[in-house]
């Protein structure tokens, strides 16, 4: 028994820091949710905002901070003191720790290629070194060594030309670069090729087939994967809407911050996802050095922003233009993903340099996931039941939708979702009388557009394959949130598969016909009918990871 267990006390596995978000293992630093060192950095905030408030030199936001509550004023400089980690971790980043060695041509009378060394000091400084022995200290824009100091500096053409050091740099910088776009090809061939010498056949005890490995217009074969979902997402027995206690525990644990996992998130059947994050730059430089870094981390194939619906550049995040978006927005569109590291590892980084580079989202930003329609495909009675639950909880759907996860860390209060403009309600009247193919259903849940909260006429841009998009969510730059969404949408997904007439969650999707039961987006209701009709929500989904997923987006979020 280690020492806190014969304390009487267990410690939560995935308690963090409410600033750096790194784990917590002291009993002390867990109840009060935030490090030693982080705490001595908010209380060193705070106090200094306090004497500058005193000596009338303080700045608007630091008033706004003194006439909050001590409460208010200690989320908000959490919030400060977060901002302030991101720019410390990235103001230093060097592309490379290791020595990196190029060729470059000397400029002696025999022209020749001569090995130089580049040693970054940090972000933008580097050591650079020739075979000869000259070792300068070298940026973008201006050289330590002779040639440049002396004469190419005092001359605007050859100082932007540089010196040989200054293209030691640009070539090690871009070799770096290749090397990241190398890996990751890599990678991705690896996960191809583990996954294609998977045999499909075998039993469930020895290999569990997965929808990336499988025909899934292979009825048989796709309710062996579904089988896998009913078996990680079984149902507890608990029905939150009658369970008064389980559903205060329940938003108890909501209340915490999410824990982001980087495998094992959507229920193991393998059915790949992806999302699109729409953002806004203040200008074309900030916007540009986002771009840059991202190149530069090997997540996309170039600096420039392509087209909308760019199909080029496969395996990569692709920046495209969106009208909706501004002169300075840019729609984020990411590969086809899956549930392993390395995807939600991208999520998390991609967002991060966003952030870093004053990326921020408003009303006209999106957040859509794209999810493979494999595990409903032909089954019209599926289809069926997604549309019911879609009508029968679309009021929590925009809630869900409209969480704002970094306001509700800075002050407590929920975000509000930004409109139906471009995730239209779903039709009124629906109804799925006759017999009609999945096609026809698919049609009739979108009612002909794509700008509805389940599009399900899309076709995925990456893959080309049949893909649903879920377009409730806001746009997002926390990688928490984005995959609690992920989750969200895969579980809604997979509900609609695998429930029937006779599954205890049926009697909670409702009848097209039982409108008294639907909560559309229009309708007033009060916080205790909502309240009740998110419940009936819950138990839809029927397992405790994503009812957790729904209840934390809930909470921070207004329809």
């Amino acid at each position: 028994m280690n020492t806190q267990e014969r304390r009487g006390f267990l410690l939560p596995s995935a308690a963090t820091c409410r600033v750096c978000h790194r784990p917590l293992r002291s009993m002390l630093s867990v109840l009060q949710g935030v490090g030693p060192v982080c705490s001595k950095k908010v209380r060193q905030a705070l106090e200094q905002i306090l004497e500058r408030v005193i000596r009338g030199e303080a700045e608007p936001e630091d008033q706004i901070a003194y006439a909050m509550s001590p409460e208010e004023r200690q989320r908000a400089v959490e919030a400060r003191v977060r901002q302030a980690y991101l720019e410390q971790l990235h103001q230093n980043r060097r592309p490379s720790r290791e020595p990196v060695t190029v060729e470059v041509e000397s400029r002696t009378r025999e022209i020749r290629r001569e090995p130089t060394t580049v040693e970054w000091i940090d972000r933008d400084h580097a050591w650079v070194q020739s075979q000869r022995g000259g070792r300068y200290q070298v940026t973008e824009h201006a050289c330590t060594c002779p040639d440049f100091v002396y004469r190419r500096s005092r001359n605007p053409e050859l100082a932007q030309e540089g010196c040989r050091h200054m293209q030691a740099l640009r070539l090690a910088r871009e070799e770096v670069r290749e090397r990241r776009r190398q890996a990751m090809r890599i990678a991705r061939m690896r996960t191809q090729q583990a996954t294609a010498s998977i045999v499909v056949n075998q039993t469930h005890e020895e290999n569990h087939p997965t929808f990336a490995q499988i025909d899934w217009t292979v009825e048989a074969e796709r309710d062996r994967v579904l089988d896998i979902w009913c078996r990680n997402r079984a149902w507890d027995g608990v029905f939150i809407s009658r369970d008064d206690a389980a559903w205060e525990t329940l938003k108890d644990l909501a209340r915490q911050e999410w824990e982001y996992r980087y495998e094992n998130v959507l229920g193991g059947t393998g059915n790949t996802f992806g999302v699109e994050i729409e953002v806004q730059f203040e200008n074309s430089w900030s916007r540009d050095m986002a771009l840059r870094d991202l190149y530069n981390e090997g997540l996309t194939t170039g600096t420039q922003i392509r087209g909308y619906h760019s199909g080029d550049g496969q395996g990569f995040w692709k920046p495209e233009r969106d009208g909706s978006l501004g002169t300075y927005g840019v729609e984020f569109v990411s590969p086809v993903l899956n549930d392993d590291p390395e995807s939600w590892k991208q999520i998390e980084r991609v967002t991060e340099i966003l952030r870093h580079h004053g990326a921020y989202v408003d009303d006209h930003c999106g957040g859509h996931i794209h999810l493979g329609i494999a595990p409903l495909d032909h089954r019209t009675y599926s289809w069926q039941r997604l549309a019911q639950i879609g009508v029968g909880y679309e009021k929590q759907l925009y809630r869900v939708g409209g969480a704002n996860s970094d306001q509700y860390r800075s002050t407590g209060r929920p975000g509000q979702h930004r409109g139906s403009h471009y995730a239209k309600p779903l039709p009124r009247g629906l109804s799925f009388n006759g017999n009609i193919t999945a096609a026809e259903a698919r049609r009739r849940i979108s009612n002909g557009s794509r700008y509805t909260i389940f599009n399900t006429t899309n076709i995925d841009r990456t893959s080309g394959r049949p893909a649903i998009e879920f377009r409730y969510p806001n746009g997002i730059l926390d990688h928490r949130q984005i995959q609690a969404q992920i989750q969200v949408a895969n579980a809604i997904l997979h509900q609609a598969a695998v429930i029937r007439n006779g599954s205890p969650q049926s009697e909670f999707t409702p009848r097209f016909s039982e409108e008294n039961k639907h909560a559309r987006l229009t309708d007033h209701l009060t916080p205790e009918a909502e309240e009740k009709n998110f419940r009936e929500f819950l138990d839809v989904l029927a397992n405790p990871q994503d009812r957790l997923a729904a209840t934390w987006l809930w909470l921070r979020g207004r329809s």
